[in-house]
């Protein structure tokens, strides 16, 4: 049912809500999409783009400042109230198979973890294809069913997320689905200091009986902070100093495996 979907889409995007965090994890999150905005760079010349699931609109918003023509696509009706100036990106309602955008209209295509909600992938491998220009980058970063996290906490793994992630991916299947719709892989990248660690920590966390996700919840609302949750981030926070690092080190170390608990991969439409 499509309603249902939309519900689902606009409703659990990580990264597409709209919610904002406490300062420094807002300057953190900034400065990771500096870092997501340079490798776009390395791989694409300076032009059109298309964000799937541009949730708030900060990475559009970004490559507009950077003298991109950007373009941001999201299902959160939150996104209709963003005002036009002109200026920055251009923040469109819709899913990819509503707005149909023009052939080769962009010189790269980003979705970041938004492909795990997609309800058929192929489809929308093969409608990219369709709308990057020949050479153009395709980048899709998806949460790793065989990293190292997913497997040492299993059931409780942060990524997990059902019934809201469809599908679940790895770095191998990416790239067989990438290469039979007619890309090429130039890089496949196993660490993310915007997810990997926290993703460790946030399993970890789950994995010792805490509320699923709790401390995830408490860092993005104001609601809902009644005694028992209060309780139990504050038990959260006296393990910090031990479950932290911890986190960070299994984070370098699943890298290292190439088994880290997201990926993203680039990859160049064939000419």
């Amino acid at each position: 049912d499509d309603k249902i979907l939309t519900a689902i889409y606009s409703s659990t995007y990580r990264e597409a809500d709209s919610t904002r965090f406490f300062s420094p994890l807002e300057r953190l999150i900034k400065a990771v999409r500096v870092v997501r905005a340079k490798r776009v760079e390395k791989y694409a010349p300076k032009g059109s783009i298309l964000d799937v699931g541009c949730g708030r609109g900060d990475f559009p918003e970004l490559m507009a400042s950077r003298g991109w023509k950007a373009t941001g696509l999201e299902l959160d009706e939150r996104i209709k109230k963003r005002k036009d100036t002109g200026a920055g990106p251009s923040l469109l309602f819709g899913r990819l198979e509503d707005v149909r955008f023009p052939e080769a209209s962009f010189e790269a295509v980003t979705m970041w973890h938004v492909f795990e909600h997609m309800r058929d992938p192929l489809w929308v491998m093969k409608e990219c294809h369709r709308i990057v220009k020949p050479g153009g980058l395709l980048v899709v970063a998806v949460p790793n069913v065989r990293s190292l996290q997913a497997r040492l906490t299993g059931k409780n793994w942060f990524h997990l997320d059902p019934p809201f992630h469809l599908y679940h991916y790895s770095s191998e299947n990416v790239t067989r689905l990438l290469e039979g719709s007619g890309f090429e892989v130039l890089s496949v990248k196993h660490f993310s200091m915007e997810y990997n660690p926290y993703g460790f920590l946030q399993s970890i966390f789950n994995s010792l009986g805490f509320r699923q996700n709790l401390f995830y919840d408490f860092l993005r609302s104001k609601s809902g902070r009644d005694a028992k949750t209060m309780l139990g981030v504050g038990l959260m926070m006296l393990s910090m100093p031990v479950v932290l690092p911890l986190s960070l080190a299994l984070s370098v170390v699943e890298a290292a495996f190439r088994r880290g608990g997201t990926v993203e991969v680039y990859a160049r439409r064939k000419v």
